[in-house]
């Protein structure tokens, strides 16, 4: 039997890309292991699929209403199951430009990449524009649809404000989206005029803050968001899937606007605090034993580390079926550098012959500090270079880079919030003090960072953590924190190693 559907709202608008954007499809392509998903004309599209899962997952996470009544469920327990009252539309992507990214995971022995751990991935870069075409049915009874349209107007300021992710990837820099240009259109369907309205499309334009109810209590995820200012002390940089002509190393570029320029991508900055905080834990526990530090140890299984499983994620165990991974709390966004690079003059670098050329093709491109260095192995029974292991790399040198972001949602962190961001201030302590390089060739003397300040902003934070609402660290200082919340914080981390810690070893 049908449904009986009283109304529409519909929801159209633009989702401008924040940071780049990769949602998966059959890969046909023998240049790219993570392909994107292509429609059947070709197209780059994001399913329909993926925005509702995103959708329902935000409303999940945020315990706030029956997701169920809203998004469907299927039958269970002699209960009868219902279609989502949410309809999302796949979004096509006019004029697309794809990049492709490398990704790797260290093996925590060896220190380099682990065994069958590295991949590359198509992404959708910054300022990529995706058409949203989203509807709610309200259904006939009155007491529900008030709380649905709630609810569906929560779900729309959250896309407004950039709080939702799409796709893969989206604790490494990936999938941030926010909404612009929201057209919001209601729909009657049980009189003559509404339906007239619907077939020309000429309904009544509303807004989504008409949708609110007073006695509704908003979608409030609480969660701390950290800006890192600062700067390089020499040379860093990310290190690109394509060679050069004259320079065999690249640093890695992305798409800003219309320009190129500089990227740390968040996976790159998570790993490197991800391995710290793995340092730090495994020095308060003894988590493996001598076997299991044989260097063979599989790369899975390395990351099993308590506490920083629930703060950065974990992977599924392809031999147990039923272990699914888990995603981090700690979202990383890519840092772009202050410099925009036109796409012509970064072609020119690339295709350069020769040393005299890339200079020229440099200062063009305003990168007049940026240097060409030699590196050579040495063979060590002559002593001389060893053959075939001359190599150079483009260094970019005297660049200010935006500040790096981070968002920590503590509804994930659950039992471990206190531990988990004792956990991650620890990890900030040590990238301030210069224990924590970024980036390529760490230990060939590059990417080695100067914090200037540490802002937090806490938003929805319960009053055990209303000192985090807004607090400035000069030089990532935690000496700037409030005496009572370091008390606190401190007995809720020694809480955590006395009794939580070795949890799901």
């Amino acid at each position: 039997m049908a449904r009986k559907i009283a109304s529409r709202i519909k929801v159209s608008g633009t989702l401008f890309a924040v940071s780049p954007i990769h949602v998966g499809g059959m890969n046909g392509s023998p240049e790219v292991d993570l392909a994107l998903a292509m429609n059947g004309e070709g197209q780059y599209y994001i399913p329909g699929t993926s925005f509702a899962g995103a959708l329902r997952s935000w409303m999940q996470i945020s315990g706030n209403g029956n997701v169920n009544n809203l998004w469907g469920c299927s039958e269970e327990n002699g209960r009868g199951g219902h279609a989502s009252f949410v309809i999302v539309e796949d979004a096509p992507i006019q004029g697309a430009v794809v990049e492709v990214r490398d990704g790797v995971g260290i093996d925590r022995c060896w220190g380099t990449a682990a065994e069958q751990m590295k991949y590359d991935r198509a992404i959708l870069p910054k300022g990529s524009k995706i058409p949203l075409d989203i509807t709610l049915e309200i259904a006939s009874k009155e007491d529900d649809s008030a709380k649905d349209k709630a609810l569906f107007a929560h779900l729309i300021k959250a896309l407004e404000n950039g709080e939702i992710h799409l796709g893969a990837a989206k604790t490494r820099g990936l999938g941030r989206v926010k909404l612009h240009y929201t057209s919001v259109r209601e729909y009657n369907l049980c009189s003559h005029k509404g339906m007239l309205e619907l077939l020309r499309g000429d309904a009544v334009k509303i807004t989504v803050d008409s949708l609110l109810t007073s006695n509704q209590t908003p979608c409030q995820n609480p969660r701390l968001i950290f800006e890192i200012h600062w700067e390089p002390q020499g040379s860093i940089m990310v290190k690109s899937e394509g060679d050069g002509i004259a320079v065999d190393i690249l640093p890695l570029v992305s798409a800003v606007d219309n320009s190129l320029t500089f990227v740390l991508p968040g996976s790159s900055i998570k790993g490197a605090l991800r391995t710290q905080a793995e340092r730090i834990v495994r020095t308060v526990f003894p988590l493996l034993t001598a076997e299991e530090q044989e260097l063979n140890k599989r790369f899975i299984e390395q990351l099993e580390v308590p506490l920083v499983r629930d703060l950065f994620g974990a992977t599924a165990k392809t031999e147990k079926k039923t272990q699914l991974g888990k995603i981090g709390s700690l979202f990383v966004d890519d840092c772009y550098a202050n410099l925009p690079i036109s796409p012509t003059a970064w072609r020119n670098i690339e295709a350069a012959t020769n040393e005299q050329n890339l200079r020229e093709a440099l200062n063009n491109a305003n990168l007049q500090n940026t240097q060409q260095a030699f590196h050579v192995a040495i063979d060590r029974w002559t002593g001389g270079a060893a053959d075939g292991f001359l190599y150079s790399n483009l260094e970019p040198m005297g660049v200010t880079w935006q500040p790096i972001r981070l968002t920590l949602a503590l509804n994930r962190l659950k039992e471990h919030q206190l531990a988990g961001i004792s956990l991650l201030l620890l990890v900030l302590r040590d990238l301030a003090d210069g224990r924590i390089p970024l980036g390529y060739g760490t230990n060939r003397g590059m990417g080695s960072i100067k914090v200037k300040s540490v802002v937090i902003n806490g938003l929805h934070l319960d009053d055990s953590l209303a000192a985090l609402a807004t607090a400035t660290l000069p030089n990532g200082s935690l000496s700037e924190l409030s005496r009572e919340l370091l008390d606190q914080l401190n007995s809720a981390w020694i809480e955590w190693i006395n009794n939580s810690g070795t949890e799901g070893i």
